[in-house]
């Protein structure tokens, strides 16, 4: 009962992200409109696809310069429940097996993403594309990665936000550039306490 709950539970957040992408306009149609280079903008240093993705990333660039990268990546900064959405378009021609090992990779990182030499990760849950509504926007694989606190996240994030490797993780880092040159598109959303 518990794992039919979380299923239904994933599959409504992974659906809500792509749905709430379709309706903001932050998927692919901003990398269409800047040339069709979708791929190449994935992972280096993705350009913001919409003003919320801007604002966002603004706003946490000027929280970093004001509070400094230690304090930023702390894992007591900003605690609660932060929920890291991630969902991956894979380029044409890439092998079920490549996509296979994108996932084990991804999955590993429950364990392999360590500070302080223990996983900060609280939990980790995957799958692929099941839904029947038609807004998937050709993302293949999605993810729900959930921290304990905005400084975890941001710890696991790192680039293109915080670029001092002593303050990001290199297990993530390491995923990034494997995973990079086999993407078509990605979408990444997330969302923790309201602190407004």
């Amino acid at each position: 009962m518990v794992t039919r709950r979380r299923s239904a539970t994933v599959r409504f957040l992974v659906e809500s992200a792509v749905s709430l992408v379709a309706l903001t306009g932050c998927a692919k149609a901003g990398m269409e409109a800047s040339g069709g280079e979708a791929s190449a903008s994935v992972a280096a240093d993705p350009a913001p696809t919409s003003q919320v993705d801007a604002d966002a990333a603004k706003a946490l660039r000027e929280e970093l310069s004001r509070v400094g990268p230690k304090a930023f990546t702390a894992a007591d900064h900003k605690p609660g429940r932060v929920q890291h959405i991630v969902l991956f378009e894979f380029k044409p021609g890439t092998s079920a097996k490549e996509q296979a090992e994108t996932m084990r990779r991804f999955r590993s990182l429950k364990t392999d993403a360590v500070r302080h030499g223990k996983p900060y990760i609280t939990s980790l849950e995957s799958g692929t594309q099941t839904s029947g509504e038609g807004l998937g926007r050709g993302m293949q694989q999605g993810y729900i990665v959930t921290f304990a606190s905005e400084g975890d996240r941001n710890y696991y994030v790192g680039k293109p936000i915080v670029t001092d490797p002593e303050f990001y993780d290199p297990a993530h880092e390491s995923f990034k550039n494997f995973v990079q040159p086999l993407l078509e598109g990605a979408i990444v959303f997330d969302f923790g306490p309201d602190r407004s």
